[in-house]
């Protein structure tokens, strides 16, 4: 009996020990594959990061000395990572239907009553960067299929054909210096601060069809030169002095153009912000904003320039009102040239434009 007892006694404490060692066991390999699994989960977020720095790197912003790639906001793009030097591409293309019924037709070569098809309205492309930081900035503007003066068309309308030989042209070629303050310098072939179309919106921001006939026919365009500006909180302004506007990039006081250009234009925010002004429409739910514009333009003559081509000395001068109501837009403008249009006479046009969201986006 005694023997029995103290064999059931061993037994017990064997099972016991036995227990026990398997538990300790089970939390060591616990322990083990915990670290293995954190050891796992280490190296995963290790190559997660390494990804992520090689992505963020390839958008422009990684730790690296060199950022490249391509963004929906910027285009493809290529600079230093501190933004002292750099440069993107981007660009954009207009491509539309016109249909023209008996205008000229015994003119055209062949004759015909109807004239139609697919044009490239517009196709440009840019090129823009820093110089040795972000206040020193280049711009290159290729734009082809466009037609600024209304005597081109006298030649498109006897063959349209020629608008296939037109080459692209130099429209943007500048040097802009910010100076702070809202302050800038800018030199090269600059848009001609003067109507409130050009001077506001790109090309790329025309709405359902076309830029207005008033700016189509008054637009100052480009000319070569120097201009000065700032961009205040409630005002902003900007001059410029070249050569002859319209011809521009050309030879600096060529024979053949006015001898010297100045132009400018100024902008008065009364309420609303400046990024609403920059669109031809008032989207819902934006605050009320009104903006009045002026602008004028003047050029010198000489006597080797025929008067036919826009007169001895072209002067214009607009004014414009931009009210935005948050979901409808009124802008009334009106201009007043004189040897512009006619090449001799005194030219005026006024125009008012306005839109309306009929639903959240119609």
């Amino acid at each position: 009996m005694l023997l029995s007892a103290v064999l059931a006694d061993v037994r017990s404490d064997l099972d016991a020990m036995r227990a026990e060692l398997a538990e300790i066991r089970r939390a060591r390999q616990e322990a083990w594959a915990d670290g293995q699994r954190a050891a796992e989960i280490r190296a995963l977020v290790a190559d997660a990061l390494a990804d992520s720095g090689a992505r963020t790197a390839w958008s422009g912003a990684g730790s690296g000395p060199l950022g490249t790639g391509y963004d929906e906001a910027r285009g493809f793009f290529l600079g230093l990572d501190d933004g002292a030097w750099s440069i993107r591409a981007f660009g954009f293309g207009q491509v539309r239907f016109t249909w023209n019924d008996g205008f000229d037709a015994q003119a055209r070569t062949p004759a015909s009553d109807d004239v139609w098809g697919m044009e490239i309205r517009r196709a440009q492309l840019f090129l823009t960067g820093n110089l040795g930081g972000p206040d020193l900035v280049w711009l290159i503007g290729l734009v082809a299929g466009r037609w600024d003066d209304p005597c081109d068309l006298q030649v498109v309308r006897e063959d349209p054909a020629v608008l296939d030989a037109q080459p692209p042209q130099i429209s943007y070629l500048t040097v802009t210096k910010q100076l702070g303050d809202g302050w800038f310098l800018q030199a090269g072939s600059i848009f001609t601060p003067f109507t409130y179309e050009s001077h506001l919106f790109s090309t790329a921001q025309t709405q359902m069809g076309e830029c207005s006939m008033l700016e189509w026919l008054f637009t100052a365009s480009f000319t070569t030169g120097a201009s000065v500006g700032n961009n205040g909180d409630h005002v902003r302004w900007q001059a410029v002095i070249g050569d002859q506007v319209g011809g521009s990039p050309g030879t600096w006081d060529d024979d053949a153009n006015q001898s010297v250009a100045v132009a400018g234009r100024v902008n008065w925010r009364l309420c609303g912000t400046w990024e609403q002004y920059a669109l031809e429409t008032s989207f819902p739910g934006q605050p009320f904003g009104a903006f009045v514009g002026v602008g004028g333009r003047l050029q010198t003559g000489r006597a080797q320039h025929p008067a036919s081509a826009e007169g001895l000395n072209p002067r214009a001068v607009t004014a414009d009102l931009a009210l935005m109501f948050g979901g409808a837009n009124l802008i009334l403008q009106g201009v007043c040239a004189d040897q512009w249009i006619s090449g001799g006479g005194t030219s005026w046009g006024a125009l008012a434009q306005g839109g309306v969201f009929v639903a959240p986006a119609v």
